[in-house]
């Protein structure tokens, strides 16, 4: 049987997870554009540790954009934030893909990338997986959860997932999949911002749960006005973070990491979106407005030191 070859643009923590769970079947290149992630994958191997194991995964790391001109590629991971997937797309637009998967988590249009590869299938993904980067060459992945995908090239990628042992369910429609990570993660994401705190205090603090629960029921609502079907449900997932998953673990997520770094957040694409979304067809958000406001009154001291 042919070996499928994948292409991961985007090391990050959730770039650097998929790569090395899916080389265990498949061909895997990877690139991203820092230079010290870059270095630190020179050797063509990524550092994970899963269930307090730790294996070196082997993948093909290139130094350029231009390596991969030639390559044949099955499937295109496009696992960069999401302001950044649009240059990288362009970027890599002389390949020729079967099916071009964006992994981003929220709410932004995708149906120019069809101009751009005129023969592959688009494909939207989210996972339920917990992972955070170690170093530039190594990546936790405390638990692996699901995958979800939906669109065209949903049937073609799903099989490859599965065959690398990696759950997953597929979805004819994309939306099915995005609402349910975005209201998943319009609360979740910018929880540790709020409060400077781990998921733990989804358990001890009341007040906090409750928002929380209020604005799931807002993100459902705004979902079902919509005529959209959820392909899971949020609370369920949200509820294992609070009893199980991540419950002691200090994970407090990517929103959390580059409010730290003082780097741009995604919370446009992903509070913002939802609320923006509401507003609009006329469903209040009483909730998931003061999670915004909450948010942005956190991050403001952490950005201004900057200066």
């Amino acid at each position: 049987m042919r070996m499928f070859r994948i292409i991961v643009i985007g090391q990050g923590a959730l770039g650097k997870s998929l790569a090395a769970l899916l080389s265990r079947r498949v061909h895997v290149t990877v690139f991203d554009k820092n230079l010290f992630i870059r270095k630190a994958l020179k050797n063509n191997r990524i550092i994970l540790k899963e269930k307090g194991q730790s294996r070196k995964a082997q993948i093909y790391s290139v130094e350029s954009i231009s390596q991969l001109q030639g390559l044949d590629v099955d499937v295109l991971i496009i696992a960069t934030k999401i302001m950044d997937f649009r240059k990288a797309l362009q970027d890599v637009a002389f390949l020729n893909p079967g099916c071009v998967l964006f992994l981003q988590n929220g709410l932004f249009d995708i149906s120019w990338a069809g101009k751009l590869f005129k023969k592959a299938l688009i494909c939207r993904g989210t996972t339920t997986m917990a992972c955070q980067e170690k170093a530039p060459g190594e990546v936790d992945v405390f638990y692996q959860g699901q995958m979800y995908l939906g669109g065209d090239g949903a049937p073609m990628v799903g099989r490859i997932f599965k065959q690398c042992q990696m759950p997953c369910k597929v979805f004819r429609a994309a939306d099915r999949v995005v609402w349910a990570k975005l209201i998943f993660s319009s609360v979740m994401n910018p929880l540790p911002v709020i409060t400077n705190q781990g998921y733990d205090i989804l358990a001890k603090d009341k007040n906090i749960w409750k928002l929380v629960q209020d604005a799931v029921k807002e993100g459902k609502a705004t979902a079902r006005a919509l005529g959209i079907k959820l392909g899971f449900d949020p609370m369920k997932l949200i509820m294992r973070v609070r009893h199980g998953d991540l419950k002691g673990i200090l994970h407090r997520g990517t929103l959390f990491q580059d409010i730290k770094a003082c780097r741009p957040t995604e919370i446009d694409y992903i509070t913002q979106a939802i609320v923006k979304e509401a507003h609009k067809i006329g469903v209040k958000t009483p909730a998931l407005d003061m999670v915004l406001r909450s948010f942005n009154k956190a991050r403001i001291p952490r950005l201004s030191r900057r200066g």
